[in-house]
């Protein structure tokens, strides 16, 4: 299930916010700080958002923000504010914030913004799951065929690859079928695309 994170030091604006999410089925986990938060985040894996004030009392939400990124954290950030300025708006996108939102706030808009966001952290969560994979694919090779799979995406002939590594051109087709294998790829030109 998706898990928005709502972050304001408003009560008001918690409750209205997770009533509404939370009618459209989302999970909702609320904190009055962006201390709160961040000492109990643990990114679960799933698709999540998380949708922050941006001006609060101790750690703002750019602060926020600087401490979410020098953690690795990749989750989409929403911030909410009643004092937009477009300089803070700026930095904050630049930043890589997912969107910024002013106070009063269209709940069906909102609402828009935060599927939009777990649509984007289920995006990165799945490319992220596909680079892992691959590289783990990769990992499988002996240093022998990573330079052959190498000189493959090159356009090299076996011939070629057999005179560069002083091997018999059917060891190289041997260690090409192995490399396929590996890879789980039923083609040079997919070896090629995952190599690239």
């Amino acid at each position: 299930m998706s898990c928005v994170y709502l972050i304001d030091d408003d009560e008001l604006i918690l409750d209205l916010h997770a009533e509404l999410l939370g009618a459209a089925g989302l999970k909702v986990r609320r904190f009055s700080s962006s201390r709160a938060f961040l000492s109990s985040y643990v990114a679960a894996g799933d698709c999540e958002c998380i949708l922050s004030d941006l001006r609060m009392p101790e750690l703002g939400g750019l602060e926020l923000q600087a401490e979410l990124l020098a953690r690795g954290v990749e989750t989409p950030l929403i911030f909410i504010t009643g004092h937009a300025d477009v300089a803070t708006a700026v930095e904050a996108m630049r930043r890589g914030a997912f969107d910024y939102v002013e106070k009063p706030v269209d709940g069906r808009q909102l609402l828009a913004r935060v599927r939009a966001a777990l649509a984007r952290c289920a995006e990165l969560h799945q490319a992220g799951q596909a680079r892992r994979a691959r590289e783990q694919r990769l990992g499988l090779l002996t240093a022998q065929e990573r330079r052959i799979a190498e000189w493959v995406v090159q356009g090299k002939s076996s011939r070629e690859i057999s005179e560069l590594a002083s091997i018999s051109v059917r060891t190289v087709e041997n260690h090409r079928a192995r490399i396929m294998d590996k890879l789980q790829v039923s083609s040079v030109v997919e070896m090629v695309r995952m190599l690239l």
